[in-house]
């Protein structure tokens, strides 16, 4: 198959390349070239901006597009308008976010997704936003191309090698360093991840069937602690979980899923943990070991080594130090 990449070189994109390559298909990506412009010499590269080079994929044939980055239903509207005419199927990676209830357990394809008046607006793409912006670039998709040729995606916290968020890389790197390490609340704390490998390769298959429709990927649900003893299994260490609750760490200003990766504190969100994914396992969808996710990234994560100071998710150490301190006091107090 002829496949145009929206994006193709950053995380999510990149696997997914990669699992085309590897199934003999031709891509061309077309992207800024601002981002490992080196990478898959073979393939065919259209450097624009998807917001105003849009004339440079018209008259272009190919058999579908992928688009990994598309957060504006204007732009998204504006893409699906240039290659309706020549390539017959659109593939877009969207998110749970887009779920109007994002509290309720058990989430599915048909729960109801978030409404947003302003979508013309382009100036909108800030956390706040994010969910009605992607279910308003979903409705884009299908004004266009319809129910039955379009393939919609909507993955949770998609993870492994390559994935400059640091969302879920900051957990096995920091065990990996072994000593006390800060825990959120409770080791049974629910967790929901995807391996972007596992997510790639399932998005082929689809393309390659040209399977319509959508399809939540959350992925497999877990708890933090089974993935943190994973972690401490894989690297080694001699970490220590100190579980801290959510009034002490709130009290301290430890931020919920950036500072601490896979912490849902808020109630309005703890139905992204635990997300139902039948549907895509029906359709081939399947989860590796969670301990090779964790292997592979710890060695992507080490081959980077970098300075506490560039981490974009995670606890400094500094600050971890303190707060641990200050846990290890307040314990002392209750004791006596």
């Amino acid at each position: 198959m002829k496949i145009l990449m929206i994006g193709g070189s950053r995380f999510i994109g990149r696997h997914i390349t990669e699992a085309l390559l590897q199934k003999g298909h031709t891509v061309t990506l077309f992207n800024r070239g601002q981002f490992a412009p080196e990478l898959f010499p073979q393939c065919e590269k259209i450097h624009g901006d998807r917001t105003k080079d849009l004339h440079l994929l018209r008259g272009k044939k190919y058999d579908a597009v992928i688009d990994t980055c598309g957060y504006l239903p204007k732009h998204v509207s504006m893409l699906a308008q240039t290659l309706k005419p020549q390539t017959p199927f659109y593939v877009f990676i969207s998110s749970k976010s887009v779920y109007a209830d994002q509290s309720q357990i058990g989430l599915t394809e048909e729960s109801a997704v978030a409404q947003w008046e302003h979508i013309h607006e382009d100036d909108q793409t800030n956390g706040e936003h994010y969910g009605p912006m992607k279910a308003a670039c979903e409705r884009s998709v299908l004004d266009v191309y319809g129910s039955n040729a379009s393939l919609i995606i909507r993955p949770g916290l998609i993870v492994g090698p390559h994935d400059y968020s640091d969302r879920f890389t900051y957990w096995p790197h920091r065990i990996a360093r072994g000593g006390k390490v800060l825990s959120p609340v409770s080791p049974s704390e629910r967790a929901q991840i995807i391996d972007a490998r596992d997510l790639a390769l399932w998005i082929v298959k689809m393309t390659e069937l040209r399977t319509a429709g959508i399809f939540q990927a959350g992925g497999a649900t877990t708890t933090i602690g089974e993935i943190f003893r994973a972690c401490r299994t894989e690297s080694g260490s001699n970490a220590e979980f100190v579980w801290a609750n959510a009034e002490f760490l709130k009290k301290n200003e430890v931020g919920e899923w950036v500072e601490l990766p896979l912490w849902i504190a808020s109630p309005q969100y703890k139905g992204l943990t635990g997300s139902e994914d039948t549907k895509a396992q029906a359709h081939g969808l399947t989860y590796r070991p969670i301990s090779e996710t964790i292997r592979d990234t710890l060695a992507w994560s080490d081959f980077r080594n970098l300075s506490p100071e560039d981490w974009k998710a995670g606890l400094h150490p500094q600050k971890e130090k303190q707060v641990l301190e200050k846990w290890a006091a307040a314990q002392t107090y209750i004791q006596n």
